[in-house]
């Protein structure tokens, strides 16, 4: 080992001391297997005495943890037996394997003596391992990660000899203790290590110390009922003070207050606690929960420790913290000798615990046949009920104990009690057929049990079976009592309506084959598959439908169950109803049909089955009034605001092709605007709880009949209550760019909305083409003052009379334009007729009237108005405007009154030239303010330019933004929407000025547009251009959309829902055949035949 240590390079110390891959160095497997020599060569070269493995101990650890029974004398036949011990070089550091070692054994079996195999004299001469490391620094206290010293180890593991070497040296803290409190003495109770403990009490060890759980080392030994170290702990505790130290040590309490008897006791072991009892252990002390040794000694059945503690005086009646008796708890636990021995010394009878139990009801709740026959012999009170008034026979059923309940039936006087209820009049077979337990059922019913019985709410057996889904109790109580089957409870529920709202079919089939009335109606008028519907059971509701239930039974809000099954968004349960052919056009007490509770309640999945169902058109057709707002609402309007999603659905809906490719050339798309154009449609029948009839507003050719008439008068509600304006305030941008939108907007721009759209495009054309002819031609006030040489403060009366006094129609000076004299009749007819337009609209929109583009009109007309009018006789022949004239004609104009203030501004070309030029930043406020020696109408160009240089430099200063933050798309977004909404406002004001008797001659139910077919008519190519997006690719692609990468990913998302739900129903299915399985097994293991078995019906989320 020398020579070997020697040949290796490098640093040896740090070598010795690596670890391998448990973490343990050569010193620990040295100083674990007493290796002496090798011990000392490895400290030699400089091993650790202390290193630590990966729990923290030191080799002074193991030495003193592993046991040794032989040792071997000198250090030369160790090192010349190569098998017991071979040293290998590893990766340049020392691992040392002990394959055999014939003399020296590892066990971890505790020792009692020292072996005889070594003697005392072989002791003292010999060097130890122990005592080497001890004196070469090994620390004597240390403390593992759990806190356990050396010494805690050798009285773990009964190591005598090592005990013996460390107790020898002085610095030993026999005293230490670990993380849990005990110390070496604790350990030595506690594993029955009596020489050890005697060396510890030799040495000094305190007897009543105690640990974290305040346990002193009696309480281990009484505990572990070593009874060897209780005698030995008794006889220290007589040597130290005699009486007083035994009286301590006997009344010493753990944390739970647990003195040493009360662990004997409750251990069961017998000696012990004869010992404790023998130095006057107190036999009636409680523990923290008033548990008395009495009672830890029924609980553990042990006979002898009751008899030994009734000899020593222990209450027969005492109560623990439940107020239970040792009686109660021995009936608990079924230990019928000590129940019987406890009868026998007169333990009372009826004492009732915190649960109004007594021992005859404990013994029921537990289902300990034994006690309770014992009990009852005794004499117990059968008739005693518990807090709930639950009797024996009560308990037994609700806890499924059978053999216990045979035990009490077998009594003729307590046979009676099958039909005794608790405090809810709830029978024992009540209890019974609510859990399912079938056998229990079957012996009550043996034993006299009435079927009928009912609780207080006037439910039977079967209705709780039913409702928990029991399949083999119902299949059991239907055969034995058919006519019970359409029982009611005080809701008029029958069993057929507990079972199916809580979705259990197999309980409904066999309560259908048995009789069950399926049109049964309860209190609020619900029929079983009202039920069904309502909780979305879709089994059930096939099961019933298959039954021949009544479809469209209604409630008393007239409610039915398509509804329901709407409201709770059970889609399955919709799409079923529906093909079971359900009405869809019935309505509520609210006039709400299926439709309208889908989308009311937020349920898009139910609502997307209705659309895609074949009576999709009779859910559109229904209107109730908007409970905000009071207006006409329908479901395509509350699509729109609530379900975009759904609502493009139904515009697909509303769209027809005649051939699947697009650029087929006759291809053709019919479109519907019955929902989206429904201003003639009247929905409301009175009285009546359905719908109107498809296309009862329509002719065949899709005219309106003579009859149609608007749904409102007032033109405001009639615009903004339109579909199409209502997608605007929604903001529903892909809704307004869908072909059928375009194409309702195409249809009423070519019937009507284009002519009189240009009619008063060309009228206003007109009059701003005279009202600017008329300015243009007319000479400013300031020019008629430079050629009368008169001052600008003149007045202007004066400056009128002088103008018409030198007025020469020969020479034109002073003459009127004849464009202007023409003009001003014009300008005064047509600003005339706008007004008139506009008093028009005032009474037809009322206050919706108000607005800034209505007053700019007003203003405008008004001002033009003004301008022209001649005020005086002079005015007439020279046309001169007074200045306040001027200025009126300068807002009225906008655009062309810079030509009244500046050079640049002569000419109209000019004028937009220079506009232009001033959007861009150019405004040159010196040239215009400061060019000239005189301003004219300062005011009026002060106010007019500063508004246009806050607006322009708004709107400039928003663009330049939008371009740094790459916000330009959300602008174009928002300039697409309101482009259309513009398109869509100009669609229904026109609509709304156009007289009633002409707008309905061009309403129309559905149209038909061929986007392929070639045209050469400049009018219609105009309209097509006007039409928006209605190309045939358009339109196929509104049909089959390609779906975004959003969309994709959610539609992936449906599938694996799907599969998810697929997956759900066959494991399902297969906890149902685990169960049936169950069931049979366990009926084969009783020799109970195969027709009990249990086949219970359990819903997906039971």
């Amino acid at each position: 080992m020398d020579i070997l240590l020697r040949s290796i390079t490098g640093n040896v110390k740090k070598k010795i001391n690596m670890r391998d891959e448990e973490g343990v160095t050569a010193m620990h497997y040295a100083a674990r297997y007493n290796q002496y020599e090798i011990v000392k060569i490895l400290q030699s070269y400089g091993a650790d005495i202390n290193c630590l493995d990966e729990e923290g101990l030191t080799p002074l650890h193991y030495a003193a943890r592993y046991k040794r029974e032989r040792q071997r004398r000198g250090s030369e036949a160790l090192l010349d037996n190569q098998e017991s011990l071979n040293l290998e070089e590893v990766d340049g550091g020392i691992l040392i394997e002990i394959n055999e070692i014939n003399e020296i054994e590892d066990t971890e079996a505790e020792a009692s003596t020292i072996p005889p195999s070594l003697s005392a004299e072989e002791l003292a001469s010999s060097d130890q391992v122990t005592t080497f490391l001890v004196k070469n620094g090994a620390d004597l206290n240390r403390g593992d990660k759990y806190g356990l010293t050396p010494l805690h180890y050798a009285a773990m593991r009964g190591n005598e000899l090592a005990t013996k070497e460390l107790l020898q040296f002085r610095g030993i803290n026999f005293e230490a203790e670990d993380k849990q409190g005990m110390t070496a003495l604790h350990m030595a109770a506690t594993h029955n290590c009596v020489e050890i403990a005697r060396m510890l009490i030799e040495a000094g060890a305190q007897l009543r110390c105690k640990d974290n759980e305040d346990l002193t080392p009696l309480h281990c030994a009484a505990m572990e009922g070593n009874i060897e170290i209780v005698q030995l702990l008794f006889q220290a505790g007589a040597k130290q003070d005699g009486w007083v130290t035994i009286s301590n040590m006997v009344t010493d309490r753990d944390c739970d207050q647990n003195t040493c008897l009360h662990l004997a006791v409750e251990n069961g072991h017998y000696d012990v606690v004869k010992l404790s009892l023998d130095k006057r252990s107190d036999v009636n002390t409680p523990s923290s929960n008033y548990m008395h040794p009495l009672h830890l000694a029924a609980k553990a059945g042990d006979i002898r420790c009751v008899k030994l503690l009734v000899q020593h005086h222990a209450r027969i009646d005492a109560l623990n913290d439940e107020m239970a008796t040792p009686l109660h708890i021995a009936a608990a636990y079924n230990h019928k000798d000590v129940v019987d021995f406890l009868i026998e010394m007169k333990a009372p009878l009826e004492k009732r615990d915190r649960d109004n139990y007594t021992p005859l009801l404990m013994a029921a709740y537990s289902g300990h046949a034994e006690s309770l026959d014992a009990l009852l012999k005794k004499g117990a009170d059968y008739e005693a009920v518990d807090k709930n008034d639950k009797t024996a026979v009560y308990l037994a059923a609700e806890e499924d104990k059978l053999d216990a309940l045979k035990t009490m039936l077998a009594y003729p006087d307590v046979r009676r009690l099958v039909d005794v209820g608790d405090r809810y009049d709830n029978h024992p077979l009540h209890i019974a057929a609510q859990e399912g337990y079938l056998s229990i059922v079957k012996c009550l019913i043996e034993n006299g049990a009435d079927l009928d019985c009912k609780n207080e709410e006037e439910q039977t057996p079967l209705h709780l079976a039913a409702k928990n889904g029991r399949t083999n109790v119902v299949r059991e109580m239907v055969i034995r009592d058919h006519s019970s089957v359409n029982d009611e409870d005080e809701d008029s529920n029958t069993a057929l309506h507990l079972a199916t709202l809580h979705g259990h079919t197999k309980v409904a089939l066999i309560l259908i084959k048995n009789g069950a009335d399926v049109a049964a109606r309860n209190s609020v008028l619900w029929t079983p598959l009202d039920c069904a519907a309502a909780k979305g059971w879709l089994k059930t509701v096939k099961c019933l439908l298959d039954a021949d239930a009544p479809i469209d039974p209604m409630d008393k809000t007239k409610t039915t169950p398509l509804h329901l099954a709407s409201r709770y968004g059970h889609a399955d349960v919709v799409k079923c109803l529906l093909d079971h052919q359900a009405n869809v056009s019935q309505r509520d007490t609210d006039g709400n049909n299926c439709l309208d509770m889908a989308i009311d309640n937020n349920k898009p999945e139910v609502a997307l089955v209705v659309i895609n169902s074949n009576k999709w058109e009779e859910a559109m057709r229904n209107e109730t009034p908007d409970l905000a707002t009071g207006l006409r609402t329908t479901p395509m309007r509350k699509l729109i605001k609530k379900m975009p999603d759904v609502a493009e659905a139904a515009f697909l809906r509303c769209m027809t092709t005649n051939h699947k490719n697009p650029e087929y050339p006759d291809y053709k798309c019919t479109f519907n605007y019955e929902f989206l154009d429904d201003t003639y449609s009247n929905w409301t029948e009175q009285g009546s709880s359905e719908g109107s009839a498809s296309g009862s507003v329509y002719n065949e050719d899709f005219s309106l009949n003579v009859a149609a008439r608007p749904y409102t008068s007032d033109s405001s509600e009639m615009k903004n209550n339109h579909p199409l304006m209502i997608m605007v305030h929604s903001k529903r941008e892909d809704l307004l760019a869908h072909p059928l939108v375009n194409a309702l907007l195409r249809h009423k721009w070519n019937s009507f909305g284009r002519t009189f759209y240009y009619m008063n495009f060309l009228i206003y054309a007109i009059f701003l083409t005279f009202l600017t002819g008329y300015i243009v031609s007319t000479p400013p006030p300031f020019v008629v003052y430079q050629e009368l040489n008169v001052s600008s403060q003149t007045s202007e009366r004066v400056a009128c009379n002088l103008s018409l006094s030198l007025y020469d129609p020969a020479n034109d000076k002073f003459d009127q334009p004849l464009f202007a004299t023409i003009g001003k009749y014009v300008i005064m007819a047509l600003a005339a007729w706008n007004l008139l337009r506009e008093l028009l609209q005032i009474y037809q929109a009322k206050l919706q009237y108000l607005g800034f583009e209505n007053l700019i009109e007003w203003v405008t007309y008004v001002c033009a108005l003004l301008l022209v009018i001649d005020f005086e006789n002079c005015q007439k022949n020279t046309g001169f405007r007074f200045q306040w004239q001027w200025s009126l004609g300068a807002v009225a104009i906008f655009l062309s009154w810079i030509n009244l203030l500046e050079d640049a501004f002569a000419t109209v070309w000019e004028s937009l030239i220079k506009t232009t030029v001033m959007m861009i930043g150019e405004f040159e406020y010196q040239d215009i303010f400061y060019g000239n020696d005189i301003d004219f109408y300062p005011e009026i160009t002060y106010i007019m330019f500063c508004v246009f240089m806050i607006c322009m430099s708004i709107i400039i200063m928003n663009l330049l933004v939008g371009l740094a933050v790459d916000d330009i798309k959300a602008v174009q977004e928002q300039a697409a929407l309101k482009r259309m909404a513009m398109q869509v406002e100009l669609a229904l004001d026109v609509e709304r000025v156009v007289p009633e008797f002409i707008r309905r001659r061009f309403v129309t139910k559905c149209d038909t547009y061929k986007p392929n077919k070639r045209t050469l008519n400049p009018l219609k190519l105009l309209a097509r251009a006007e039409a928006g997006d209605l190309s045939s690719q358009a339109i196929s692609k509104a049909l089959d959309p390609d779906l975004d990468e959003i969309e994709k990913v959610m539609e992936t998302q449906e599938k694996l829902q799907k599969d998810i739900n697929k997956l759900k129903g066959g494991v399902k299915n297969i906890r149902e055949q685990t169960a049936r399985l169950e069931g049979m097994l366990k009926c084969l293991l009783e020799n109970s035949g195969v027709g009990d078995y249990k086949e219970e019906d359990f819903q997906d989320g039971d």
